[in-house]
């Protein structure tokens, strides 16, 4: 069970590790601003904005094909109706059909050969705008899996603040080495808030950075140095037995190396739909109703080179 599911809020606890001196005031707003991630895991609806456009496009084309195929109907009509038919002319001479005959039969043509091509630009819309959908999901789930580890972060933040104030508390007289070595971890517990709050801050573009492969890029820098702040905090940890070894830091450990696995899943499957529907968009047919339909290229989550040559989290 994650520490978020039961027992008091994030924003309760919060509150308590200030009250409690745990937290510095400036380290619990920064927390508090880095769980509120604005746009969170579903995509807002003006995110969706050329989604709403291309729908407007495509009622006008079909607004406009049965204009035209009403146009060409009455047109027909009355082209057969203008004058009175002599049934002589036509009654007992075989082959002969009819002005009237005539005249539905090309109607059902042109309606035919105006339902065709009709028919398929919508069905190959449809299929574009499915493919876009499912990279609003797959993003939805990357951010799924960011707010997660998100959340267990306060956990974590606490659990090695008590302790450091423990250490401070009940140690009067404590090697200079050891000094330092809480210091250092002090430091990792103030870098990886600030590390969190960078991330938030970017996330809250929602998915209006998918047509920006920079601001992708920006993003997994970002949750790169969140990751690297944990391993760092993790590393650090060795060096102190009591807390290392504690039910609650043991816990955590586990759940975020599970979160971690989470989000490079999410980032793939993610990759997977954008490379479906960047193929789309570009093939023809579908290139040309991407086209009208404003339908826009998406970025790869790509890792830079910082990201490829980071160490793999090892929390065990």
């Amino acid at each position: 069970m994650e520490p978020n599911e039961a027992g008091p809020s994030r924003e309760e606890r919060i509150s308590r590790m200030e009250a409690e001196g745990v937290l510095s005031p400036a380290q619990a707003e920064m927390l508090r601003q880095s769980l509120s991630v604005a746009s969170g895991p579903q995509a807002s609806s003006d995110e969706r904005g050329p989604s709403t456009g291309r729908m407007a496009v495509a009622k006008w084309v079909l607004y406009l094909a049965l204009v035209l195929l009403a146009v060409l109907s009455v047109g027909l009509l009355e082209g057969g109706g203008g004058g009175i038919q002599e049934v002589s002319q036509t009654i007992n001479q075989p082959g002969v059909t009819g002005e009237m005959n005539k005249s539905l039969s090309n109607l059902l043509a042109i309606m035919l050969i105006l339902a065709v091509p009709v028919a398929i630009w919508a069905w190959l819309h449809n299929s574009l705008v499915s493919r876009e959908e499912a990279v609003f999901a797959s993003w939805a789930q990357v951010e799924s899996s960011y707010q997660r580890r998100s959340d267990l972060i306060p956990s974590l933040v606490e659990t090695v603040s008590r302790y450091l104030r423990h250490e401070a508390a009940t140690l009067a007289q404590v090697t200079r080495e050891r000094g330092a070595g809480e210091r250092d971890l002090a430091a990792a517990v103030e870098e990886l808030i600030k590390a969190q709050k960078a991330s938030t801050d970017l996330l809250r573009q929602g998915g209006k950075m998918l047509d920006d492969p920079e601001a992708l890029a920006a993003i997994g820098r970002a949750e790169l140095q969140v990751g690297g702040q944990m391993q760092r905090m993790f590393a650090l940890a060795e060096s102190y037995p009591e807390l290392k070894s504690a039910d609650q830091f043991l816990t955590l450990q586990g759940q975020l190396e599970g979160t971690e696995n989470r989000i490079n899943v999410a980032r793939m499957r993610f990759d997977e739909a954008v490379e479906a529907y960047n193929q789309s968009i570009r093939k023809l047919p579908g290139s040309l109703v991407a086209g009208v339909g404003r339908f826009s290229r998406k970025a790869y989550f790509q890792a830079d080179e910082e990201a490829e040559n980071a160490p793999k989290l090892d929390f065990h």
